[in-house]
Parts: C-alpha cells; sequence; structure tokens
C-alpha cells in the first residue's frame, strides 16, 4: 500500500476482519451513514395534471443538480433554467407510452426502503475502504428506457423502469434480446450500481489497452464487488445464470489453455477484445453453452488470486497498479 501511514493502516485494520474461507467482511461498526434515494419519477408522475411553475420551483429546490442534469441530458428536453422547458417537461409526461411505463413502475416500487438498506451497507463498506471519497447522493427516475445508471461527479441516479423484471411485456415489445434482459430485475440494481461508481472514481484508460488490460481492469470491477456486496451471489454480479456460472467452472481450465496457447492477451484488436469483453449470448469461438464476458469472469479470479496473496482489502492500491502482466504473474493463477 503506498503514501499510507502506519496510523491509516492500523486503522482500516481495526475495521476489516476476514470471514472464512469463502471471503471477507468489512466491519462497519461505528460508520455513520444517513442514506436516503430520493424519487424524482415520483415527484414527476405522481400528479395527474400538468406541473407548473411553483411544482418546478419545489422540485428544483428538492433534487438540483440532479433535475439539471435529467431534463437536459436523460430526457433531453432543454436547460433546467429556460421556460419554455416546462411545456415540452409536461410533453414528455403525458406522452401515453411514458404515462404506461411510469404508471407500472410506480406500481412495482411502491416504496424503496430494502434499497436504501442495501446501499447504507454497500457504502459504508465503500466508506471504510476509500475514507476519502465520496459517497453519493442517490436518485431514481423514469426516462422511457433511455438510461440505466447515471453517475456524475457527486451524484448516481437509477432508471427504475429499466428494472422491472427480464420478462417484462414492454422489454419483448422492444425486443431487447434475452441476454440483455438477465439483469433487468430489481435484485441487480444494488450490484451495477456500486460497479459503476467505483469505474468512474477508477476510469479505465481504453485507449491502446490490450485484452488482457481489459481483462485484468474488469476482474478489479467484480472484486470490489466482493468485498461491497459479500453476501450477493456470484451470478448476481456477473449476470451470469446459474447454468452460464457453471459452465465457467466446468470449463475453467479450457478457457484459460485457450487465452495462453493462443497468445492473445496482448492484442489490441478492437474485435478481439469484445469478444472477451463485451455483451453478448455466447463468446464466438467457443462452444455451445459458453456465456459471454468470459474474459471478464477470468480476470476475476486472476485479481481473486492475486489479491490472497497481498493485502485483500487494498482497493484502492489494486486500482492503482495498472501493470496487468505485473498483476497476473504475481497472482500464479493456473486453474486445474
Amino acid at each position: 500500500m503506498k503514501n499510507v501511514s502506519l496510523f491509516k493502516i492500523l486503522t482500516i485494520l481495526m475495521f476489516i476482519v476476514s470471514c472464512s474461507t469463502e471471503g471477507t467482511i468489512i466491519n462497519t461498526e461505528g460508520i455513520e451513514l444517513n442514506l436516503e434515494i430520493k424519487r424524482l419519477d415520483s415527484a414527476l408522475f405522481n400528479k395527474s395534471s400538468n406541473l407548473t411553475n411553483e411544482d418546478i420551483a419545489l422540485i428544483k429546490t428538492d433534487f438540483g443538480q440532479f433535475y439539471n442534469l435529467f431534463v437536459s441530458n436523460i430526457i433531453s428536453v432543454g436547460r433546467a433554467e429556460d421556460s419554455i422547458t416546462l411545456y415540452y417537461l409536461n410533453h414528455f409526461r403525458n406522452d401515453p407510452s411514458v404515462r404506461e411505463i411510469a404508471d407500472q413502475t410506480q406500481s412495482q416500487w411502491l416504496d424503496l426502503n430494502d434499497l436504501e438498506l442495501q446501499f447504507e451497507e454497500s457504502f459504508k463498506k465503500y466508506r471504510v475502504l476509500f475514507p476519502n471519497k465520496t459517497v453519493p447522493n442517490i436518485y431514481t427516475f423514469i426516462s422511457a428506457f433511455s438510461y440505466t445508471i447515471v453517475v456524475d461527479d457527486s451524484l448516481m441516479g437509477i432508471g427504475l423502469d429499466m428494472y422491472l423484471g427480464k420478462d417484462n411485456n414492454f422489454y419483448q415489445r422492444l425486443g431487447i434480446p434475452a441476454y440483455k434482459r438477465m439483469s433487468m430485475s430489481k435484485e441487480y440494481i444494488v450490484s451495477e450500481c456500486m460497479k459503476s461508481w467505483v469505474s468512474t472514481e477508477f476510469e479505465f484508460n481504453s485507449e491502446s489497452s490490450d485484452l488482457l488490460s481489459n481483462m485484468i481492469y474488469h476482474g478489479k470491477l467484480l472484486y470490489a464487488l466482493d468485498l461491497l456486496l459479500p453476501e450477493t451471489e456470484d451470478s448476481i454480479k456477473m449476470a451470469y445464470t446459474n447454468e452460464q456460472m457453471k459452465w465457467m467452472r466446468d470449463n475453467e481450465k479450457d478457457v484459460w489453455f485457450h487465452f495462453a496457447n493462443q497468445e492473445i492477451f496482448y492484442s489490441k484488436e478492437s474485435k478481439l477484445i469484445q469478444n472477451f469483453i463485451g455483451e453478448g449470448p455466447f463468446t464466438p469461438g467457443f462452444p455451445e453453452g459458453s456465456p459471454g464476458r468470459v474474459g471478464r469472469w477470468v480476470g476475476w479470479q486472476i485479481i481473486r488470486k492475486y489479491m490472497k496473496q497481498n493485502n485483500p482489502f487494498d482497493l484502492e492500491g489494486l486500482f492503482n497498479e495498472n501493470n496487468a502482466q505485473k498483476i497476473l504473474s504475481a497472482s500464479k493463477y493456473k486453474p486445474n
């Protein structure tokens, strides 16, 4: 751990304890965090009649920067300070399709109590690991399927209409493929949001990056979820079915040797990297039953091995180590 005083190391260790061979748990006792999710979706859609200037004044007071982001970037109806924006905002609200989406979303999300508790526990762990970093204000919104998660400086927005369940009729009517619908259910929200937040705190420089660098970076993000969401199943973190997880475990050795034998770790070919890192129903060139994103999964296993041989809680040090080859070599990863 670089540039960290002995006092800080001792302080961190007081908060962190190991728990079984399955993983680790961060002790958050004494960490104060009163997290509240603020619902812009309710503020905009709970009123059946048109919003007035007085309504918008209250919304601006309650939601501040996120309201500005919502109208100007998420639904793109104009600048928050322009008077004409109110007209376009009401036009968006009154669209029959948008109203149908809003009604179904509101009926599914009567309250966010469970979500708040999950985020609170996860961000307490985040605060232990990163005492000097910001815990975002969290908001929810409805964008008619335009955005899922929005992150900006000290805030995070969640598009609740993107988490109505993988078999939701809207998604099927839109023709969203099954592999993408897999994570469009409420149990994936916290995992995806925490991964998104960490990824913005430690951004990946994809320019001129090779396959191994991509694998290691995504492995770091998934390992962060191991610490921040220790009770969450690996299948949720990866957005894999149980069958896909079993396929990866059963074929881990063969997948690894596919990478090693073909010497493709250092390829910078975008199509090849996309095949192993990007979303997809399967991995091109792999047998039937293979899931997509196998490069991320292998990267995750490498990082798990690497962190077992180092301080398993030093996430900041992990993300600041940008030498992917060094991590791979030090991990001694080689599946049996």
